[in-house]
């Protein structure tokens, strides 16, 4: 699946953010609060990890659902060097081997823009 690509397009790569989410709403939330804190945001589906990896961006958001329906999406993630932060949902069991830093859902949209925050004053 292509990505629905947003925001400006003149930002650098430290701004440029990688949405995985297969809810459609959840994606559009997250791309529309991340977007109002001036981030680019590429936003998908499912993992196509040829594109996402690919891309120039500095973080991924990534839906737990991705991760535990994809093993590719799982080890790539695992072995990235870009920072992951992974959206739970606090029920699931938790993964044995989580390839980011987590963030259970529900929460505020001021906590994921801290995190992206700090990950792009990192990068």
């Amino acid at each position: 699946m292509a990505p629905t690509q947003t925001g400006s397009s003149v930002l650098s790569p430290s701004r440029t953010i990688a949405v995985i989410a297969p809810d459609l709403g959840l994606r559009q939330a997250l791309t529309f609060a991340l977007e109002v804190e001036g981030f680019t945001v590429h936003a998908y589906a499912d993992w196509c990890s040829d594109t996402i990896l690919a891309s120039s961006t500095f973080c991924f958001v990534v839906d737990d659902q991705v991760v535990r329906a994809c093993d590719d999406a799982r080890q790539d993630l695992l072995h990235t060097t870009r920072a992951v932060i992974l959206l739970t949902d606090g029920i699931s069991e938790p993964l044995n081997e989580s390839p980011g830093v987590a963030l259970a859902k529900p929460f505020e949209g001021a906590e994921l823009v801290r995190m992206v925050r700090d990950f792009a004053l990192a990068a």
